[in-house]
């Protein structure tokens, strides 16, 4: 087996003082919703350990999944968007040879998913060290 493929995450701050998370890339509804609740948590975790940081709540904030017209979908991208988000907002950039897979709750608690098998070999093949 080839193995799977791996997606990039990438966050930005828009102009827009409307605290507004806008997704663009071919991002199927299961990927919009575990986007929608990886923006929740970010918002909470940060509320609660950084209260004067307030990057999610005044900006809006541009979630893009590059890859062209491939078709992205599934749960397993929550903790990796999570992890965009709060890079975002604490200005402190994710290391560039991790990578990361695990579904999101509301409450943080990264849930598994499958396919670790070959997200492990696309990770590899991409050049991820950790």
């Amino acid at each position: 087996a080839m193995g799977g493929s791996t997606l990039y995450v990438e966050t930005a701050v828009k102009t827009s003082k409307e605290s507004r998370l806008d997704m663009t890339g071919q991002l199927g509804d299961v990927m919009k919703e575990s986007a929608s609740i990886a923006y929740t948590f970010a918002k909470s975790f940060l509320a609660e350990r950084y209260p004067g940081n307030k990057v999610l709540d005044e900006t809006s904030v541009h979630l893009h999944v590059p890859e062209g017209a491939t078709p992205k979908d599934g749960p397993s991208a929550g903790c990796t968007i999570t992890s965009a988000l709060l890079s975002l907002a604490l200005n402190k950039p994710v290391l560039q040879d991790v990578a990361m897979t695990g579904e999101i709750s509301l409450t943080g608690k990264v849930l598994p998913v499958g396919g670790i098998k070959e997200k492990t070999i696309a990770a590899k093949r991409d050049g991820v060290k950790r």
